[in-house]
């Protein structure tokens, strides 16, 4: 229940972000499972916000707000892999992938601000 918790957290997410992109741009060596894209408790930082750990790490406003974000996060991810799948070109899907980096730049914004009030 510490900064090193939150930091862990945010190290976690961007490179869960890092090996998505370079999954879609097919410069990724390692397998990426697409399928659980939209799986907002698959990923590291999904099962720690899953913790009551993490709610008391937060605090529940700020753990509410994150999960929430993380979960739309997801949602956008997979809408994104699923275009993939469907062998549908990513240009078409440029407002998709706005939104992903952007949902993750406020992702991250907030797991910072919640550091801060520790």
């Amino acid at each position: 229940m510490t900064i090193d918790t939150i930091d862990a957290a945010i190290i976690a997410h961007r490179a869960w972000v890092s090996r998505f992109q370079t999954s879609l741009n097919g410069s990724n060596t390692e397998v990426f499972d697409f399928t659980k894209a939209q799986d907002d408790t698959a990923c590291t930082l999904g099962q720690w916000l899953s913790t009551e750990s993490s709610i008391a790490t937060l605090g529940r406003e700020s753990h509410t707000r994150i999960t929430r974000l993380h979960s739309a996060f997801h949602e956008i991810a997979g809408d994104i892999a699923v275009r993939l799948n469907q062998h549908q070109p990513l240009d078409d899907s440029q407002a998709l992938l706005n939104e992903f980096d952007n949902l993750s730049k406020q992702l991250v914004q907030l797991l910072m601000l919640a550091k801060k009030k520790l």
